[in-house]
């Protein structure tokens, strides 16, 4: 049977153990509702249910400068604070974009404990502070790994990566499953990809299963995608598909409260600061 036929911007195709390319490090840049594309109907319904609950509409026309301020005023003993100032320092919300104070903010917000912050400064580590701080997979894995073992879907998703990249299969399989439960598009498209290549013992029913869920979570799947399933799926001995189709009914998407949150953006940051008065 041929390869999963993924988006460009989402999982080439494994060809063995020794091709790294597909497994992409999604950067997190964007800030809020942006970020939700990942998680696409119809089992992410509830991320969506709690960014109506943290985003306040309100926020859309507020002064960003002013909550930017507001940041400020309490990022020196708050964690989370000081993540929400850098996601706007390097992004330009509120302000002009400053990549070496968001730095600054996210390595204090990390090493207060904040796992979001160090989800961050894991991701400089990994490519992101180009100019401001050498590239160190170790450090990269070191931070995003506090923020995927406290439940954030797209670090889990970079920690198999940085997984697969060392040579640990069954790490990087483990988060890409724990990532591809939350619902995140893109570690399921990776887990399509390795159960049809050679870098584990092939698994038709899976390939068909995570293809089926990923499919299921793309909000504009191609022809080209669909034909390539339905294809592989008539392909399948009735034992496999039987077995793939049980994987797919009995998949259950629980995004975590951490994700939940990244993808509040300055809804979130807004509550944290009115909470802080």
């Amino acid at each position: 049977m041929s390869g999963a036929v993924v988006n460009k911007r989402q999982f080439k195709r494994y060809q063995s153990h020794h091709s790294m390319k597909p497994l992409k490090m999604r950067r997190h840049c964007q800030y809020g509702i942006l970020a939700v594309s990942r998680f696409v109907q119809p089992a992410s319904a509830s991320i969506l249910a709690l960014m109506l609950v943290t985003t306040s509409p309100a926020v859309a026309q507020a002064d960003r400068a002013a909550l930017a301020a507001k940041l400020e005023a309490i990022a020196q003993t708050n964690a989370e604070a000081a993540y929400h100032l850098g996601m706007m320092k390097q992004l330009g919300i509120g302000g002009p974009k400053d990549a070496a104070v968001a730095l600054a903010l996210f390595r204090k917000g990390a090493d207060a404990g904040d796992p979001l912050a160090a989800y961050k400064l894991g991701c400089y580590y990994a490519g992101q502070g180009a100019g401001l701080i050498q590239d160190d997979p170790a450090l990269a894995l070191k931070w995003k790994l506090v923020a995927a073992e406290a439940g954030y879907a797209l670090a889990q998703h970079d920690v198999a990566r940085l997984y697969f990249d060392a040579g640990d299969m069954d790490a990087a399989l483990e988060w890409l499953t724990r990532s591809g439960q939350q619902g995140y598009a893109d570690s399921l498209a990776a887990l399509a990809s390795l159960n049809n290549s050679d870098a584990i013992p092939k698994d038709g029913a899976r390939t068909y299963a995570y293809f089926t869920l990923f499919l299921q979570r793309t909000a504009e799947p191609s022809q080209k995608q669909r034909d390539w399933l339905t294809k592989f799926a008539a392909e399948l001995p009735d034992g496999e598909r039987a077995r793939g189709d049980a994987i797919v009914r009995d998949w259950k998407t629980a995004p975590t409260p951490l994700t939940a949150k990244a993808l509040g953006g300055l809804g979130v940051a807004e509550a944290l600061v009115a909470k802080s008065r």
